[in-house]
This record gives structure tokens, C-alpha cells and sequence, in this order.
């Protein structure tokens, strides 16, 4: 197949195609992933801000007097928190002492603004720069002068007597964040041409594998096509050489001659036809197969009985052993049967040198029924056991040709066991002879 130009270009192009479609959708698939993750990760993000955000203005907003004013109580509720005008310090009191924890962490932090804007008091470390305050954004991200992110929330806080007293913003550092999304941007930005090329060499091996099939039976078709030249070529040409000669023939004796030849020639012409016609049609299943309950005991008696003269004439004997110990019915075409049977009785019969033996044994299981002809002939070499089903293929080409085969005997033979829902194997060595083994389903 390596150096079948057409099918390596043919290759080529479906592992091109397939590695091209898989990138393609192993791409969307990535962004897919970043996606799903980004939004994951912000959301999560986002539930724990304002998780945060609820907890501290349930707790703070009773406690709220004058807009724009905190009260000492403030640092007894969130200790760490640093005001405007004093000193941080650190409390002892209980009191929302795990949310204040929080913002003691890295990368959190905690502003109370009046409504103007103005930072009232703070909690962890503040960023440098931050963005101007927009009252009217619950989420913004803000940008530092080094280059650090941070994702905030603002709530607005009320007096307990309805009056807007500011604002509490709580934020976290992006940095952790953005760097597990840089690492999965390289990964997936990395990763995709080295999929694609995994890809590739898969698709490669993988077109070869699906092509080797499409190979074997191209290579079928070659050689089917040429053995069937070959096949026809003689014939053709005895056909031709008889036709010219008749013409210059002066005797009516030896035209007469002539056209048994041709006739002969054309007989064997038009058996091969009709014999590769009904090899492509049951194949095909074009061909209706007539089942019916069929008796291989009487079968195999009958076809023993009409060959035995055919061996005789080349001096083999022919052998009949019945091993099932009741009748053998299946359930199948009685007339491809016979002709199936008959194939593999006459191929031993020309293939078995003068003095040899030719057996036939009906067998059966519970199961199904076993037809074998073991032969004492020339027997097949190993490498031509797997091609012997092929069509025009020949063991000893000289001698089938004498014997007027055309090396379809046996692929007829195999087809029809197919047909009939069964098989046909070959046991054999140089010369100790064959046995072919045919296993058809009872009926």
C-alpha cells in the first residue's frame, strides 16, 4: 500500500482532514474549558465577597447612628479596623471575629466610605491605586500601579432610621486568580498543537488500518482482473487461430474440425461467465436461495455414487464413511448444496495422483452438520492455504489447466457455505493430501 501513489495520497488527505476537523473541535472544546472555568472561578469568587458583605452589614448597619459617622463600636466588632484619624490596634472581643479574620489574609481587604466617597476606615492591606469610586457599581474590578488586580463589591449601608449613612467595599487580589488562568491559557494554548499533531499520527496510522481492507480488495480487483484476462486470452486466441485457419482450409473434414474447437473454446467461455456471474450474485444476495429441509445423507450417497466413475477414470478411489448416527437435515438449496459438495469431491479427484484415496465424511454435532473430503494428493503449501478461495487461483496451474478448471471451483464452493449461514476450511500438507472441512447449521 506504501507505494500505491493513489492510496497514499488518499491517506494523506483523510489524516489531513481528520486532524484538521479534531483540532477544530478540540479547539472550541478548550475554549469551552476556559470558559466554564473563568465563569466558575469568578462566581465563586463572587458568592464568597458577598457572603462577606452580607455577614458585615447584618452586623454593622444596626449599630450605625449619623451618616458619614462610625462609632467606637466599630472596633469591637472588627478588630484590626484602622479609622481616619487614629491608631490601628488589635481586639480581643469575639464578636465577628471570624469575618474580621478574614481581612487580616492576603490579598482581602475592607473600606468604609460616607457618600461622597471619603475612606472612613480600612481593614488589610489596601491597594496603591485604586480606581475612582463609582457609587452606582456593585461589582468593579480595579486596576493597581503595579499591575495587580482586585475584584470588589460595594454595599450601601443604612442608618437604622432608613437614612443612606455610606458605603462598605470589600475587595480580593486577583492575583491568584489570574495566574491559575494564565496557566490554563498556556496549557490549552501549548497543549492544542500537540494534540494536533498526537492527532495527526493517530489519524495517520488510523487511515492505514481503515484503508487496509479498501487495499486488499483493490488488490483483489487487480488480480481478479488480470487472472480473468488470462483466463479469456487463451481461449480467445485458440478462437481466433482455429477462425483463420478455417478460412484457408480447403477440406470439409477440417473445417468441421475447426468449428469443434471453436465450439469447445466457447463452451468453456461461457462456463466461466456463468460460473463468475453466480459467484457476484450470491455474493450479492441476488441470487434466491430455496430453502428447504435437505437430507445430506442422500446427498452425499448420491454425489459418491455419480463421481466414482470420474475417479475410476484416473485410476483414485473414491470413499464414503457415514459418522452421524442419525440423519444429517438442514435446512438450505439442495441444488448449490450438491453443486458445493461437488466442487470440493472433483478438486481432490484432479489433484490426487493415480493409486491415491478420496474420502467423504458426513459428521454432525448438535449443533450442526460436518462435510469433509480428505484427499491423499499433492497437498497445499502453507503460504497458499489463505488464497485458495481466491478466484483463478491455482495450486499447480499446468496441471488444473490440463484437467479444464478455471480456478473457480473453489470460491464457488465458499461462497455457498457462506450462503447458507456456514464455512469451509482447509487443513493440508506437501504431499499427505487435503481435507476440507465444511460446518453448516442444522436445520
Amino acid at each position: 500500500m506504501h507505494s500505491n501513489k493513489l492510496f497514499n495520497r488518499t491517506r494523506w488527505q483523510l489524516a489531513g482532514w481528520y486532524a484538521i476537523v479534531l483540532g477544530l473541535l478540540l479547539g472550541i472544546c478548550g475554549v469551552a474549558v476556559y470558559q466554564v472555568v473563568f465563569h466558575t472561578q469568578r462566581y465563586i469568587l463572587q458568592q464568597k465577597l458577598q457572603s462577606l458583605a452580607g455577614t458585615l452589614h447584618d452586623t454593622i448597619e444596626p449599630q450605625l447612628q449619623q451618616p458619614g459617622q462610625l462609632s467606637s463600636s466599630f472596633k469591637t466588632i472588627l478588630p484590626g479596623l484602622c479609622l481616619w484619624n487614629e491608631n490601628c490596634y488589635s481586639s480581643g472581643n469575639e464578636g465577628a471575629r471570624h469575618t474580621a479574620r478574614v481581612f487580616q489574609q492576603e490579598g482581602y481587604y475592607l473600606r468604609f466610605l460616607d457618600e461622597s466617597g471619603r475612606v472612613l476606615a480600612t481593614s488589610g492591606e489596601q491597594p496603591n491605586v485604586l480606581k475612582r469610586f463609582a457609587p452606582g457599581e456593585f461589582w468593579q474590578i480595579l486596576n493597581c500601579s503595579k499591575g495587580d488586580r482586585f475584584y470588589q463589591i460595594s454595599v450601601l449601608l443604612r442608618t437604622k432610621d432608613g437614612w443612606p449613612w455610606g458605603y462598605l467595599q470589600i475587595g480580593r487580589s486577583l492575583k491568584e486568580w489570574d495566574a491559575y488562568l494564565n496557566t490554563l491559557r498556556l496549557f490549552l494554548f501549548l497543549g492544542l498543537p500537540f494534540a494536533i499533531l498526537l492527532v495527526g499520527g493517530s489519524s495517520w496510522w488510523l487511515a492505514g488500518v481503515a484503508m487496509r481492507p479498501i487495499y486488499q480488495s483493490y488488490r483483489q480487483m487487480q488480480q481478479f482482473t488480470s487472472d480473468a484476462a488470462h483466463e479469456l486470452r487463451t481461449p480467445l486466441a485458440v478462437i481466433q487461430t482455429t477462425v483463420e485457419d478455417t478460412r484457408l482450409a480447403e477440406d470439409l473434414t477440417e473445417v468441421n474440425q475447426n468449428l469443434d474447437i471453436i465450439e469447445r473454446q466457447n463452451i468453456r467461455l461461457s462456463r466461466l461467465v456463468k460460473d463468475l456471474l453466480f459467484i457476484c450474485r450470491i455474493e450479492q444476495q441476488q441470487i434466491q436461495t430455496q430453502l428447504q429441509s435437505c437430507c445430506l445423507n442422500d446427498l452425499i450417497c448420491d454425489l459418491v455414487e455419480e463421481l466414482a466413475g470420474l475417479a475410476m477414470i484416473v485410476e483414485v478411489e473414491l470413499k464414503l464413511e457415514i459418522r452421524a448416527s442419525q440423519a444429517v437435515v438442514i435446512l438450505g438449496d439442495e441444488a448449490q448444496l450438491y453443486r458445493m459438495v461437488t466442487n470440493l469431491i472433483t478438486n481432490g479427484i484432479n489433484y490426487t495422483p493415480a493409486g491415491g484415496i478420496i474420502l467423504a465424511i458426513l459428521d454432525g454435532t448438535d449443533k450442526e452438520a460436518i462435510i469433509q473430503v480428505q484427499d491423499t494428493g499433492v497437498g497445499i503449501a502453507p503460504a497458499e492455504q489463505t488464497r485458495i478461495f481466491d478466484r483463478f487461483y491455482r495450486v499447480q496451474s499446468d496441471r488444473s489447466r490440463a484437467t479444464g478448471g478455471t480456478g473457480l471451483g473453489l470460491s464457488i464452493a465458499s461462497a455457498i457455505a457462506v450462503a447458507h449461514q456456514g464455512s469451509i476450511q482447509v487443513q493440508s500438507e506437501l504431499g499427505k493430501g487435503s481435507t476440507f472441512t465444511i460446518r453448516l447449521p442444522l436445520k
